[in-house]
Parts: structure tokens; C-alpha cells; sequence
């Protein structure tokens, strides 16, 4: 485990009345394991016998809705389904199949199928909206949010569809009380940055699409990186407030050929 990991999990194993809040607030991504790899299933092992860790482990929903989505002209029943998983499992390691993610805010771990197929059954539903082919096309697309008050809703939106492959979010701000009427979240994240709080919310629905923080927000110095780094964002969401922010934002994002879109807030 990394240190940000292996903190927090002794923290829960050693003693759960020591206050970690610092370690929580700074939590930001899950840990994607894979069986493949010893030292992952190891730490997969490790975290499935702690007390303190909930496991979630469906692979086999999973798995009737991957043949269900592999033979879609088809109708089975729940017996014919069933067998057909069983025979799945007869080829494939229940346990050592797909991927196991912790998610050390909630300190859980759960069973999900490989990264091809769970986009797969993940989109399914979207399918007489977005073709498989345009769901391809959007899996290639960088967006960025700036602001997560109205910025969150976007981004949980967008995430729900998988209408990227990779976003960046930017907020220096925490939650307060006073955002609560217009932020999913709740009274157990006052204090926590909004760009974590929607970081965690997007890495819960899918966690591997690829996510990267702002958390000081934007500004001269970090404006360029926000756009360009590892690759040219498609697309810029302005949701922030600051006026001069706004400016900053349409002057680069026309230089560099970048398409901005905003809803106006209130006022």
C-alpha cells in the first residue's frame, strides 16, 4: 500500500477512536487492485479479513449482466442465467476475476469486473441515446470544470454517461452549510474541499475513469496546465464566480482553440 493507504488501514486495525480527520480530507482516489499482481492480492486479502473494511463483492450480478449484454437478441431465465454463470466460474477464479478497488473514505472493497467490460455493462443503458461508437468516441474526450457548486451536478452528469475519459476539476473552496442547496452531498463532508467531494462521488460511479484536482483552484500561474496538461482539454465548463476568473479563462481557452461553455449563475 502507498502511505496514504497504509495510514489510514492501521489507523482503522490499530485503534478506531484516533481522530484521522486529516487523513479523510485528504483521500481523494481509490485504489484499483488487481489479482494479477501478488503484491495487490495480498493487500486484497489483508483488506478483506479487516473487521473494520466492508467488502462488496457482486461479481456474479456482474457477470449475468455482461451475458445478458453479450447476447442481447436473447431472452434467459433466471435458471438459464444462472447456469451460465456457474459455467463462467468454472473457467474463471470467482475471486482472483476483474479487479477489487478500495476506497479508503468509506473503507470498502469492491469486486468489479475488468475495466473493458465494466464500461461495457456500465453504458448499456445508454445505448438508444449514445451509439457504442459515439460511447468510443466520448471515452477519448478531456473536459474541465472550474467551480463545483453548479460544477458538481455537470460533473456528476456527465459522469453518469461517461461522456469523457478524463476530467479535471478545479475549487480551492470547502463545503459549507450554505452550499447544501445546490451540492449533492451531506452534513458528514462540511469542511471537506468540493473538489474531493466530487472526485469521490465521480471515482464511486466509475472508478476508472481518470480524474486530476485542482484544489487551489485557477489561476495565472496554473491556467495553461489546467488546459494543456497531458493533452488539450476538448472541452472548458465555467461554473466559477470570479469575474476576473472568467476572463482568464475565455482568453486562454481561445488562444489554444478550446470551446467554453457556462450557465450563468444567479445575480
Amino acid at each position: 500500500m502507498n502511505d496514504l493507504y497504509l495510514l489510514n488501514f492501521i489507523t482503522l486495525e490499530s485503534n478506531m477512536n484516533i481522530n484521522h480527520e486529516f487523513d479523510l480530507k485528504n483521500q481523494i482516489s481509490p485504489k484499483i487492485l488487481s489479482p494479477e499482481i501478488s503484491s495487490d492480492w495480498e493487500e486484497i486479502v489483508t483488506l478483506r479479513d479487516s473487521k473494520y473494511v466492508s467488502v462488496v463483492d457482486q461479481i456474479e450480478s456482474q457477470i449475468a449482466d455482461l451475458i445478458k449484454a453479450d447476447h442481447a437478441d436473447l431472452q434467459f431465465t433466471k435458471e438459464e442465467l444462472k447456469t451460465l454463470v456457474d459455467e463462467f466460474f468454472e473457467k474463471n477464479d470467482k475471486e482472483r476475476y476483474g479487479n477489487w478497488v478500495f476506497f479508503p473514505w468509506k473503507s470498502s472493497l469492491v469486486h468489479i469486473l475488468p475495466e473493458k467490460e465494466f464500461i461495457k455493462v456500465r453504458t448499456l443503458r445508454n445505448n438508444f441515446k449514445i451509439a457504442p461508437s459515439e460511447q468510443n468516441e466520448l471515452s477519448t474526450k478531456k473536459i474541465g470544470i472550474i467551480g463545483l457548486s453548479v460544477g458538481q451536478s455537470v460533473a456528476l452528469a456527465m459522469s453518469l454517461e461517461r461522456s469523457f475519459g478524463e476530467i479535471r476539476l478545479a475549487d480551492f473552496d470547502i463545503l459549507e452549510l450554505s452550499n447544501l442547496n445546490r451540492l449533492k452531498a451531506g452534513v458528514t463532508s462540511l469542511g471537506i474541499e468540493k473538489s474531493v467531494i466530487a472526485a469521490r462521488e465521480i471515482s464511486e460511479i466509475d472508478p476508472y475513469l481518470k480524474i486530476s484536482l485542482f484544489r487551489e483552484g485557477i489561476n495565472e500561474e496554473n491556467v495553461e496546465n489546467f488546459i494543456l496538461e497531458n493533452g488539450k482539454l476538448d472541452l472548458l465548463i465555467d461554473e466559477c464566480d470570479s469575474l476576473d476568473i472568467k476572463f482568464l479563462l475565455r482568453e486562454k481557452a481561445k488562444f489554444f482553440r478550446v470551446p467554453v461553455i457556462m450557465e450563468t449563475s444567479d445575480r
